[in-house]
This record gives C-alpha cells, sequence and structure tokens, in this order.
C-alpha cells in the first residue's frame, strides 16, 4: 500500500503512484489531502482505518 499526503514537501505524488511498478502482490494508493509528510502523526486514525482495511486479517 502506498499512502501519500497532498502536502508532502519530500516525496512528490508521482513517485508513490509508479511505485506499483515494483510491487508484485497485493497493491492499492491512497492520496490523503491536507497531510503532509509526517502521516503517523498528522492522521493516525486515518492511517490506521487504512492499514486495517488493507492488510489481511488474522486467522482464528
Amino acid at each position: 500500500m502506498g499512502i501519500w499526503g497532498s502536502g508532502d514537501i519530500a516525496l512528490v505524488e508521482a513517485g508513490m503512484v509508479n511505485s506499483s511498478r515494483y510491487v508484485t502482490g497485493p497493491w492499492r494508493y491512497e492520496r490523503l489531502d491536507d497531510v503532509g509528510h509526517w502521516i503517523p502523526l498528522e492522521a493516525p486514525d486515518r492511517l490506521n482505518k487504512l492499514l486495517v482495511d488493507f492488510l489481511p486479517k488474522p486467522s482464528t
């Protein structure tokens, strides 16, 4: 999963989008508007929701 914040001044969106070329497994791209480079600090709840939705569910 690639998650990019639209306010990121260190990384460009094209680099994140084009990362899919190097992934052999499941891939998903998410753009978070009004978030910068430090997504875990700036939008932890939004990030966690995306990750929980994307990652495989544990088997019981």
